[in-house]
């Protein structure tokens, strides 16, 4: 059953998505576009280039993805440059070359908007959807100052409305209970959480399947040396969802 697939940002958590894209093709859902933001992006683009979910985790997991995000810092904030580096080695260099159509968005935080990125140069849009604000610089691209697209859209299903094709919203973020945060930043992180996970909540009722795996709400957004067993949480949650899913395709 061929689908559109949309995934959410959520740092580290973002490699459930491709368990979760591993257990759908292994239950016979063929992906034929994806739409992705941040995290969901990053995974977005390895799929659409042709890569195999456990490929693109082993990937990230033997170039070190944790150490490259902290490469360097520059006024506090840290940059892209290991990241973009990795990405041009690893990926087409325009969308266009991609084998699956891909859309990401981000934020522009000089207008507010929300930009989407389906066409032209790859790498730049991509790292631009995953910009964590506070923790990465802005970058900017095509006259835009760009963030993380999860400040406004963590669940990008907008370019597959009204697509004939079935969509599955893939979300990373479930909140569930937390004890009290202890520092600041396991405030400032729990806030952003929230917020994206808001901002995504509406968008749900706008896809046709909607996974997000509980067994998350306990991953934190930089746990990346937990990459093998978030995506098997992701693999998990669909296979424990296998008799509804396969009752769609028949």
């Amino acid at each position: 059953m061929q689908v559109n697939l949309v995934l959410s940002g959520g740092g580290a958590r973002g490699f459930a998505h491709l368990g979760m894209v591993k257990a759908l093709i292994e239950l016979g859902f063929e992906p034929k576009a994806i739409s992705g933001t941040s995290a969901g992006a990053m995974a977005g683009a390895f799929l659409a280039a042709g890569y195999a979910p456990d490929e693109i985790v082993e990937l990230f997991i033997k170039n070190n993805f944790f150490k490259m995000l902290g490469g360097a810092f520059n006024k506090g904030l840290l940059n892209m440059d290991k990241m973009e580096t990795f990405f041009q080695s690893s990926l087409p260099s325009d969308f266009e070359s991609l084998k699956i159509p891909l859309n990401v968005n981000a934020t522009d935080i000089l207008t507010g908007e929300v930009v989407w990125f389906n066409a032209g140069l790859l790498i730049k849009p991509v790292l631009s959807s995953a910009s964590i604000p506070g923790l990465f610089k802005p970058i900017f691209y095509q006259n835009k100052l760009l963030v993380d697209g999860g400040v406004i859209n963590n669940l990008p299903v907008e370019p597959f409305v009204g697509s004939p094709l079935k969509t599955i919203g893939m979300h990373v973020n479930h909140v569930g209970v937390i004890r009290p945060p202890s520092t600041t930043w396991s405030v400032i992180e729990r806030v952003f959480e929230l917020g994206v996970y808001s901002n995504a909540e509406h968008r749900r009722k706008m896809c046709d399947i909607y996974l997000e795996p509980e067994a998350l709400s306990s991953i934190k957004i930089f746990d990346y040396q937990k990459a093998r067993s978030i995506y098997q949480i992701g693999y998990d949650h669909v296979m424990q969802r296998r008799d509804e899913l396969l009752s769609l395709i028949s």
